[in-house]
């Protein structure tokens, strides 16, 4: 068909269950531009991979894209500065387990379109308990959720030509793309709240936890504890990066920690403390496991 180049990141672990679900929504968005979906198999240990070939594709092309080391910046890395077309419009971003709402392709080409000074441009929730508050924050705060959301061309192709890459390891990837968009990838610059916008026609869904499903139990609590671990690294790497520049940005979460653990910060949080205690005591155990890596390394070597 004609029209631009729509390129859409699908970031997909264990997701053999809902991957095809996923592709069909993105699929029911076919005839608003020519579509290219990259599923990053994101160090799956179950079938994704298997599921995802054996799809057949209806109006778009699909590319599995098979990343041995699971880690979700670490994906967003490799499709930027790897895989990534450069002929695409812009590029979507989105989980596996969302479903993305008919029309959410045409209202981000529609939503840069009326705003070229735009370089992201959030999609909004459409289900979930507290989706208006969600909604909300996002247009209000101008950042973008990692459930859904675009960025151009020209943005994704600066984060290539300056080898701008985030954190191994690094919970919140969207959130820190998004601070580095607002600052021009230049976090000693000027901030620009106008690089982010919101749109309305693009909309996601996810499945809602509850507490009568014991099966949902482990996944709030996990989702909670990346919830504590993000807020201790961001407490460590964004001053940093004020100080610094964006050029300072770490290669490995381990590298931050161990340049910057003394700005971890435990403070009361309501519920939340217990969680932020943890994400303490586990920063901590990771640079202890760290140290006996790097102690047998140098023992091997010396041997």
């Amino acid at each position: 068909m004609a029209g631009p180049i729509v390129s859409i990141a699908v970031f997909a672990y264990n997701e053999e269950a809902g991957i095809a679900a996923c592709l069909d929504a993105i699929g029911a968005c076919a005839a608003e531009a020519r579509l290219r979906i990259y599923v990053l198999i994101n160090g799956c240990r179950d079938r994704t991979e298997e599921v995802v070939r054996a799809y057949r594709p209806a109006g778009f092309e699909l590319v599995p894209v098979v990343i041995q080391r699971g880690d979700k910046a670490n994906a967003w890395n490799h499709y930027t500065h790897e895989v990534a077309p450069e002929d695409a419009a812009i590029h979507v971003f989105t989980d596996a387990d969302v479903m993305i709402a008919p029309g959410s392709i045409a209202g981000f080409l529609a939503a840069f379109a009326a705003a070229p000074e735009a370089d992201a441009c959030a999609g909004l929730p459409v289900s979930g308990r507290t989706r208006a508050a969600f909604r909300a924050n996002l247009v209000r705060e101008k950042f973008v959720a990692g459930n859904l959301y675009a960025l151009r061309d020209r943005c994704v192709m600066a984060f290539r030509r300056r080898g701008l890459r985030l954190p191994f390891g690094m919970f919140g990837e969207d959130g820190l793309v998004g601070t580095l968009i607002k600052w021009n990838l230049d976090t000693r610059g000027e901030r620009d709240d106008r690089r982010i916008i919101a749109c309305e026609a693009a909309g996601f869904s996810y499945p809602s936890l509850s507490p009568f499903r014991p099966g949902d139990w482990r996944i709030y609590h996990n989702r909670m504890m990346r919830y504590a671990v993000r807020r201790q690294q961001a407490n460590m790497l964004y001053p940093l990066l004020w100080e610094e520049g964006a050029a300072a940005m770490p290669a490995h979460v381990l590298d931050l920690y161990r340049a910057r653990h003394r700005h971890m910060r435990l403070r009361w949080n309501g519920l939340n403390t217990w969680f932020d205690w943890r994400a303490c005591r586990r920063i901590r155990r990771d640079i202890l496991a760290d140290d006996s890596v790097r102690q047998a390394e140098r023992a091997h070597l010396y041997s």
